[in-house]
């Protein structure tokens, strides 16, 4: 698959399967082939938290609780999308207190996140980046294993491809990309 190919057309996944496993051979050669493309600042900021797919339940049941603390419907919706997952990564990036650093750093997690899922699209494992509001939650933090120089920026859900995506380009918002200086 061609680099433009793979770029125009790979779309989140937001349909799941529960009977769907993923090659964790490819998984993480995906992992650390986007760990080596050149990134902002060649900054390696970043780590990943894996969890498969026989620890899928175990880890909803904990997060929700945490995530969803009084609502029971919620902790139930969450634990049936999960499941269905073929796995699941967390990302998580190391903190600078200096303002540049850090935002360097925010830099160099979006390249390799967005690296990561191109590769996993071409390795056919589909994907879905997701920061739901919990992911700041001292309780999901600590679950995850996020050190107090560390933050959860997001999980990415492992799933099939569809077999009959629509490859259509999807139309743009931001008409006005690149200006003339």
């Amino acid at each position: 698959m061609e680099l433009q190919q793979a770029i125009q057309s790979r779309r989140s996944i937001k349909k799941f399967n529960r009977d769907m496993y993923i090659d964790e051979t490819a998984l993480k050669d995906a992992i650390f082939g986007a760990a080596d493309a050149p990134n902002h600042g060649m900054r390696e900021p970043w780590r990943v938290v894996y969890v498969p797919k026989h620890k899928l339940a175990e880890m909803s049941r904990e997060i929700s609780r945490y995530a969803f603390p009084r609502d029971l419907e919620k902790q139930q919706s969450h634990y049936e999308a999960v499941t269905k997952l073929g796995g699941f990564l967390a990302i998580v990036m190391k903190c600078d207190a200096r303002q540049r650093e850090e935002n360097e750093n925010y830099l160099a997690v979006g390249a390799f996140a967005q690296n990561l899922l191109l590769l996993l699209y071409e390795k056919g494992i589909g994907t879905c980046w997701k920061t739901p509001e919990y992911i700041f939650k001292p309780k999901v933090r600590t679950a995850f294993g996020v050190g107090p120089d560390e933050k959860l920026i997001g999980f990415i859900y492992l799933t099939d491809l569809e077999e009959e995506t629509d490859y259509r380009k999807v139309p743009r918002k931001n008409r006005g990309i690149m200006t003339e200086f």
